[in-house]
């Protein structure tokens, strides 16, 4: 178990006084609506910030990952539902128990707090309204004074992680959307909706263009109602930086400016949504001077993270390792960075397991509303055996396909070792003494001849690669059929003595790449000629 940070049970920073103290600095500016379980921190000015806990909702465990998904199939291609897994950064005592959390600002920054650390003008220091129309790096500017008036000042009033005391920067993609949707605190099937409310509650929580809204104006922090963590205006007023660099696919493909999320005072109510992501450019043309400068714009602003370190020190390095077999071995199967270069079958059963989980909770759904038949039960049953089947079929034609490829890959490799064996000798008459002794003629000849003899072995290496990541690409209990099949093959076949005595590197070979999913054919090569050189042909 990581060392927890040492709250009190309601949230408590320091002590009960000091965190007295500070509720009863925030204006009602800076905290509208107070909750009993606000962190508040202290700013410069008798400012503070207030910040919300994200709880993950997956336990203690040292790699206690929440799986979910990022998008919107009404976002279309630019916000495709992807999978992603998400982890907190302090341990925090709950009520339904000790969670891994992290904590977004409860409201956007306001330009009275960009006041308090000398980056705004006169006139706004006690303004409500959300912080915009500044760069990317005049929001960076104001984490770092941030960050280190309270390492200077109030060190104290930061929750640590492993002794060490988190630190303040933008929100991830991930963190953001998570938060948005309600975290760990909300039921799957509320999770997955377009906003985390009912659509005609809209404007009791978010700030959109129109009459019926904003009326097209900026308002002020905190005036709505919050989500299900108590965190106000995510969706709308105004659209917030993240620190994620921005690519169509999230976390593939060609990478532009920054991630911007949420919608703003301006834009339509049927836009409103919790994927909602925009790129942002970093710089951009001053029509002014007509000259590239930071880009600013009236409709951006944003809100803070605390976080902490993952390696705060060598006890929570040490338990992290001591942990990983376990973890890659059981929960990390399922998750997307793994499933991401699993065997097909895995995908499968991932994802069939997904919608098992899906038509379970539809079945209790529909049998809580009184609304579940027996001729809907019934298709319902056929639903899930045939989720299995699929799985089953998929398993089978794995095997078969970890056979043939594991056959052909054989056959290649004994190939290398062949021509292999032919390139060495080729070579040994290529030796400038041995040149010497032969004619012009004959040399040409030579050279010609290895010429082809290397032709044909690059081919086979290359044919060799192709099978190996093709026979990984096959579940590990598809590929031990493959190989006991392919055993029983060989020993059924007449003159494979040599083949079956080169089975064991093959393997070998396959299984490497297969865990660590990356080549290393100057090691291999040089094993099959070792072989091939120990090894009548």
């Amino acid at each position: 178990m990581p060392p927890t940070s040492k709250f009190l049970p309601l949230f408590g920073i320091v002590s009960t006084i000091l965190l007295t103290s500070l509720i009863a600095q925030a204006t009602e500016y800076d905290n509208p609506q107070p909750l009993a379980d606000d962190l508040v921190l202290p700013m410069p000015k008798g400012k503070v910030m207030v910040f919300r806990p994200v709880c993950i909702g997956e336990g203690t465990g040292t790699f206690a990952w929440k799986r979910f998904k990022l998008g919107d199939p009404s976002g279309g291609y630019k916000e495709t539902p992807t999978g992603v897994a998400l982890g907190g950064s302090f341990t925090v005592e709950q009520e339904t128990g000790t969670d891994w959390c992290y904590y977004i600002g409860k409201y956007e920054v306001s330009e009275a707090q960009l006041f308090a650390l000398d980056l705004a003008p006169p006139g706004q220091e006690e303004s409500a309204y959300p912080v915009r129309d500044i760069s990317y790096f005049n929001a960076e500017e104001f984490i770092h004074k941030y960050n280190q008036w309270l390492y200077d000042t109030a060190q104290a009033s930061v929750p640590t992680y492993g002794g060490i005391p988190g630190y303040l920067r933008l929100p991830t993609e991930q963190e953001w959307e998570f938060a948005a949707r309600g975290g760990g605190a909300i039921e799957a099937a509320l999770f997955d909706r377009k906003i985390p409310y009912p659509k005609d509650k809209l404007p009791e929580y978010e700030w959109f263009a129109g009459p019926s809204s904003s009326h097209n104006k900026i308002k002020q922090i905190g005036k709505l109602k919050p989500n299900t963590l108590g965190v106000h205006d995510m969706l709308g007023n105004v659209s917030e930086m993240t620190m994620t660099l921005y690519q169509v696919e999230y976390y593939q493909g060609r990478t532009g400016g920054f991630v911007a999320k949420g919608g703003h005072y301006l834009t339509d109510a049927r836009q409103i949504r919790s994927s909602l992501r925009t790129e942002q450019e970093f710089y951009a043309l001053d029509r002014k001077t007509k000259n590239f400068a930071p880009s600013k714009k009236n409709t951006l602003g944003f809100r803070l993270v605390l976080s902490s370190l993952v390696f705060p020190n060598r006890q929570v390095s040490k338990q992290l390792s001591n942990d990983w077999e376990s973890y890659r071995n059981q929960k990390a199967r399922s998750l997307p960075a793994a499933v991401s270069t699993a065997p097909t079958s895995t995908k499968t059963k991932v994802s069939g397991d997904e919608a098992l989980l899906y038509l379970q909770r539809l079945q209790e759904t529909l049998k809580n509303s009184g609304s579940l038949s027996e001729p809907v039960q019934q298709q319902l049953d056929l639903l899930g055996t045939s989720l299995n089947d699929i799985q089953f079929i998929v398993q089978q034609a794995e095997e078969d396909t970890a056979f043939a490829f594991i056959k052909i890959g054989s056959e290649q490799a004994f190939q290398v070792t062949f021509w292999g064996k032919r390139l060495a000798k080729v070579d040994s008459l290529l030796t400038p003494e041995a040149k010497a002794m032969l004619s012009k003629a004959n040399n040409a000849a030579l050279e010609k001849k290895r010429t082809e003899i290397l032709q044909n072995f690059n081919q086979a290496v290359a044919s060799y690669v192709d099978s190996i990541q093709a026979v990984a690409a096959n579940s590990e209990s598809a590929r031990k059929v493959g190989y006991e099949k392919y055993q029983t093959f060989l020993s059924q076949k007449p003159n494979s003595k040599n083949q079956l005595l080169l089975q064991p590197i093959i393997q070998k070979h396959m299984e490497e790449y297969a865990e660590k999913k990356r080549l290393d054919m100057d090691t291999w090569k040089q094993e099959l000629m070792n072989w091939s050189a120990n090894n009548a042909q």
